[in-house]
């Protein structure tokens, strides 16, 4: 009698169970699924980038062009810094969900995911692929306990949704932070770029101190009637061969010819020109490069435009 009893028990049990394993299967997170956007970077044709509805900044289109990617902000366009644009976009189809936090429309509010609050993407892909729209809301932090090994960490979730399904999802913060970037952040910084190899000739001429040029003979580099430093004229192709800059002069019209002029050819390679203008209101220069005719960049007396605009004694050699 004992034993059947004890028997009847474990079949209960295992009654209870399969039971509870059902229920959880479909009511708990066991079924959740973390991909829940399908997108494809290869195919993303444009990427627009709402600010909240409740700030008076214009959204940022980025959009592939025939040769590569362009970013546009109200009436400007510009080359798209492709560094942060194939990182955004990589991240962005890595996305998957945390967990699911909230299934109606009206929790919208509490994780700051209303038109008004939230910031909007809208991500349309070529073909067939149509438009997804992702709504980045609030990012709560908690602390982590700390570890044997080290100190305690915050760790970040940014609260999300699809289009107008009513679903709230957390996910990972730094994904969302990839899109939060000013339109500056997402232009084209190269303002120069060369091979300081090829490069055989410097022309520095100015409006109010000497002009000279530096050349290269074989492998020695001269100033007619001054010799030269060596080891100055190496730092200084070093500094001029990569100089980006995110300052800038969207509005600036050259009204006066140019206060500093560098001229710089070589061997296989196009002619540059740098010109730096004076910007009497904002005590700063203005610099302009034959690479990117139709982009001017800002520069105060210690920044750019020292580096570029040197003067002779700058490679004069030191007396020993």
């Amino acid at each position: 009698m004992k034993k059947n009893n004890l028997l009847l028990a474990v079949l209960l049990i295992l009654v209870l169970l399969y039971f509870s394993s059902r229920y959880f299967k479909s009511n708990g997170s066991t079924t959740f699924n973390p991909e829940i956007i399908q997108l494809d970077s290869s195919k993303v044709e444009k990427v627009t980038i709402y600010p909240p509805g409740e700030t008076e900044q214009e959204p940022i289109l980025i959009s592939r062009s025939e040769k590569d990617w362009e970013v546009t902000q109200a009436n400007i366009k510009s080359k798209a810094n492709l560094t942060r644009v194939r990182s955004a976009l990589g991240q962005l189809q890595d996305i998957k969900a945390q967990r699911l936090v909230a299934k109606t429309k009206d929790k919208w509010q509490s994780y700051g995911l209303t038109d008004s609050l939230a910031r909007k993407l809208e991500i349309q892909e070529k073909g067939s692929g149509g438009t997804t729209t992702i709504y980045f809301g609030k990012t709560s932090y908690e602390q982590t306990a700390a570890s044997q090994y080290g100190r305690a960490s915050l760790t970040g979730s940014t609260y999300f949704r699809i289009n107008d399904k009513p679903e709230t999802y957390a996910l990972n913060n730094q994904i969302a932070d990839a899109f939060n970037h000013k339109f500056n952040a997402w232009r084209n910084p190269k303002f120069i770029k060369l091979d300081k190899d090829r490069i055989t000739e410097l022309r520095f001429e100015s409006t109010d101190q000497e002009d000279f040029i530096l050349r290269k003979n074989d492998s020695l580099w001269t100033i007619p009637g001054s010799q030269t430093d060596s080891t100055k004229v190496a730092r200084y192709l070093n500094i001029l061969r990569s100089q980006n800059s995110s300052l800038f002069a969207d509005t600036f019209v050259p009204k006066e010819e140019a206060l500093r002029t560098l001229t710089v050819r070589g061997a296989s390679m196009d002619e540059l020109i740098v010109r730096a203008y004076a910007d009497t209101l904002g005590n700063k220069y203005i610099l302009n490069s034959s690479q990117h005719p139709d982009v001017f960049i800002e520069s105060d007396s210690a920044g750019m435009f020292k580096r570029l605009f040197v003067d002779k004694k700058y490679f004069k050699a030191d007396k020993k």
